[in-house]
């Protein structure tokens, strides 16, 4: 599944709107958790270190801290925010990315 297509079905069955929601249900289900995760972004949103363009929330070896920036060609281009909560991270990173809101 895209991960485009779960947050629609998210958006549908739990009026997610912001990223505080999302972030709240995501440190309630860990395997929704996941599934954002381990879901094809096609290469637009990205939850490991990666050379292609796009949006990134990489943790920190040891998981004390989330770093969400965009990046183009290999480079860390903007807006790096670091974040002690990984469920407000992937959030943060979903919103920013614009993926949430794109049709």
């Amino acid at each position: 599944m895209t991960l485009k297509a779960l947050l629609n079905q998210l958006k549908t069955e739990h009026k997610i709107t912001g990223v505080v929601e999302l972030a709240a249900l995501l440190a309630q289900d860990k395997a929704l958790l996941q599934q954002i995760k381990q879901a094809d972004a096609q290469y637009w949103v990205n939850f490991s270190k990666q050379t292609f363009d796009g949006w990134y929330c990489v943790a920190t070896p040891s998981n004390a801290s989330y770093h969400v920036y965009y990046q183009e060609r290999g480079q860390h281009c903007w807006g790096e925010e670091v974040f002690s909560d990984q469920h407000l991270a992937i959030a943060t990173v979903i919103f920013e990315s614009g993926l949430f809101h794109a049709e």
